[in-house]
């Protein structure tokens, strides 16, 4: 009965013998016949390794396997066999004892060769299609780097000369010209920015290591930097700019992220707030502890994100209908460097009227692993 499964399974079954020679113990399959063996081969010594030359690889590990007590087996590779008649045949072996018995069976497995070419194949096809697209981005990033230079130069004698003439006395509608061409001319600046950090941010995030040791960064110094900053502005809008509180008397504690690019992502999400917030309201920026994370809400009291367009909202190009709206950057960006931090961002309509932005950062001396944002992460709908 065993003879005739072994023969069934394209099995080859060698008990090993205490000079190292080998004897078939069961009904060699039809491919062994064609190995130009020499019969008799039932209880006739053989030199297995020389009729099949993978066997010399093999032979040392599977000494080890025999010499070791307890049920130990051991597998060798797939290896390709020519017969006689100039046919392959996909073999592997395995080394095992049965009772005192140290045997070695042989399988024809074709079909996990062809599997194994297979995704050897496949794998080969995906290596140059990553190639091609690597080549693809670098093409891409070199542009983008070229037009934001050539965009920027010109600009900046612009901003320049505008500046000037403001410092000059000219006639009140000279005057006016000048400042409308001046904060067309800043916010154009801000438009190449938010090209090249959108830029960065998806080279970032596609060649990003969690292995290497993460960035940390101060959460209050970044806010305050932040704040500081777009204090002028809302100040020019007559809206008031509510920094966060300490939390019990402790100032909030380092952060998992890159200290410039978040601060880039708190001042886009306060400017979308100044930019939306009514006159003589408030934009207030929170801070909330949880344990081992830190949450940043920004609030306003404007009109908030219509419901058509909230699902979208951290989408690439996705701006509403106000003539105020972004260029559909500012949000993509900062949601793709916050995810890239093992962070999470969000929106949430205030019941008493407004909008409240939301993003969830690591605290560096917590022990979570990169990417666990945890169920709050779900919360951003896209």
């Amino acid at each position: 009965m065993s003879a005739c499964l072994s023969a069934a399974l394209d099995q080859l079954v060698l008990e090993r013998l205490h000079d190292g020679r080998f004897v078939v113990r069961e009904a060699p399959p039809p491919w062994f016949l064609r190995l130009g063996i020499e019969p008799p081969w039932r209880d006739r010594p053989l030199q297995i390794d020389r009729a099949l030359p993978f066997l010399e690889v093999f032979l040392p590990e599977a000494e080890r396997a025999w010499s070791t007590e307890g049920a130990r087996r051991v597998q060798s590779d797939c290896w390709t066999q020519m017969t006689e008649d100039d046919e392959e045949l996909h073999l592997e072996a395995t080394a095992l004892r049965v009772g005192s018995s140290p045997l070695l069976v042989i399988t024809r497995n074709d079909a996990l060769f062809h599997e194994r070419r297979r995704v050897l194949q496949r794998a080969r096809e995906l290596r140059l299609v990553h190639e091609t697209l690597s080549r693809e981005v670098e093409r891409k990033d070199v542009l983008v780097h070229c037009i934001v230079h050539d965009l920027s130069g010109p600009l900046n004698s612009v901003l320049g000369a505008l500046s000037l003439l403001g410092e000059r006395p000219l006639p009140e509608k000279s005057a006016a010209l000048v400042g409308v061409a001046l904060k067309a001319a800043l916010r154009q600046r801000e438009l190449i920015r938010e090209i090249l950090d959108t830029f960065t941010a998806e080279r970032a995030a596609l060649d990003a290591s969690y292995d290497d040791v993460p960035e940390t960064a101060s959460l209050s110094d970044t806010l305050a930097l932040a704040i500081e900053s777009l204090v002028p502005v809302a100040c020019s809008r007559g809206v008031h700019l509510e920094g966060p509180p300490e939390i019990g008397g402790r100032r909030p504690c380092e952060v998992i992220a890159e200290e410039g690019r978040l601060a880039r992502v708190m001042s886009n999400l306060i400017e979308n707030a100044l930019r939306f917030a009514p006159p003589r309201t408030s934009v207030r920026v929170l801070v909330q502890g949880e344990p081992g994370w830190a949450r940043v809400l920004v609030q306003d009291e404007g009109p908030g994100v219509a419901p058509s367009i909230v699902p979208h909202l951290f989408q690439k190009f996705v701006r509403g209908r106000d003539p105020g709206a972004g260029s559909g950057l500012g949000l993509y960006g900062a949601r793709i460097a916050v995810e890239r931090w093992g962070g999470a961002i969000g929106y949430e309509a205030r019941p008493e009227g407004g909008a409240s932005f939301w993003i969830r950062l690591r605290r560096a001396d917590a022990a979570q692993p990169v990417g666990g944002a945890g169920a709050e992460g779900q919360e951003r709908r896209e």
